[in-house]
């Protein structure tokens, strides 16, 4: 097994886009390589696993219209960086 630490991006999107808010949250994956944890992250209910309470804004009442979870960094157990998303500028 290979362990790999994924960076997710947490973007919450609200009516109001000054409430919007952006995080990063790193979980560790026990896989067998690389390609197994692209299908595990290709699985929605892995995604609805990564806790996105960071990105709820306590400042209003109103609800995120949308949460978006993206991967954007995969590093091995080397810390050695496998994958990048193209977009990601962190």
């Amino acid at each position: 097994m290979a362990n790999f630490t994924v960076t997710f991006q947490l973007k919450s999107y609200y009516d109001n886009e000054t409430n919007d808010m952006t995080d990063l949250v790193k979980k560790d994956f026990d896989v067998k390589d690389l390609n197994e944890l692209f299908d595990l992250l290709d699985d929605t209910e892995e995604l609805d696993s990564i806790d996105d309470t960071s990105v709820l804004n306590k400042d209003t009442e109103e609800e995120p219209d949308e949460i978006n979870i993206e991967y954007v960094v995969i590093t091995d157990q080397d810390s050695k960086e496998v994958y990048r998303d193209e977009d990601f500028e962190g």
